[in-house]
């Protein structure tokens, strides 16, 4: 589904002009509903891994400016690639209240957005390697295709008509059929991505669904 496609379908679906769901406000709905998405399924396609360097003496790592969450940081130490624990800025405050003194880093936390907490602080330039999920750029006029709208337009145009119809306060019938809609949309990208596409079928057989076994009775 494309940008334009989505513009028109949620302007159909909710009987509203471009006069109220201006491109403005349906870029908004768009926004709210690809946050949604991320938020709640961990897709494959959006993980990355990216190498740098803790500096000596520096207790922070910057994080890359399109990370949404991490998943892990690794360092290598004398050719041993070490996963570092991830803790709590608090306990890495307690942990190394000091903060002056170096060693190989053992713990990591997130600072704030734009920057990890390191401890005990490096005391050599260590090489690293993050692992994180990314934000990808949204769907828009000028970038009218994308994974999501691509692979998952269900759950993208209903997360959209969620939003709709939460801003013009419509039926609420409506709005909870489209909230289950989009449930069993995410639902569906939640089978396929974290389902099928983390086993393989050699060694773990089929992915089947259980199905629900009535009683006979008497």
């Amino acid at each position: 589904m494309t940008y334009d496609e989505l513009v028109t379908n949620i302007r159909n679906y909710t009987e509203v002009d471009a006069n109220v769901f201006s491109n403005s406000v349906i870029n908004t709905f768009i926004t709210m509903a690809e946050n949604q998405i991320l938020r709640e399924i961990d897709l494959d396609v959006f993980k990355l891994e990216v190498a740098g360097t803790l500096t000596s003496g520096n207790k922070f790592l910057a994080a890359p400016s399109d990370i949404l969450t991490h998943r892990y940081l690794m360092v290598t130490v004398s050719g041993n690639q070490i996963f570092l624990d991830f803790r709590d800025t608090s306990f890495m405050k307690e942990y190394w209240a000091d903060g002056t003194d170096t060693g190989v880093p053992k713990y990591y936390s997130v600072w704030d957005q734009n920057t990890f907490y390191i401890a005990p602080t490096p005391a050599q330039a260590y090489a690293v390697e993050l692992g994180y999920i990314y934000r990808p750029t949204q769907l828009s006029s000028t970038n009218p295709n994308t994974w999501i709208s691509t692979n998952a337009p269900e759950a993208l145009l209903y997360a959209c008509l969620v939003q709709a119809y939460s801003y013009t306060k419509g039926p609420g019938d409506m709005l909870q059929y489209f909230r289950q809609s989009y449930k069993e949309a995410i639902q569906g990208l939640g089978v396929e991505q974290q389902g099928r596409r983390r086993r393989d079928e050699y060694r773990d057989g089929m992915l089947r669904i259980p199905l629900k076994s009535e009683s006979p009775g008497p």
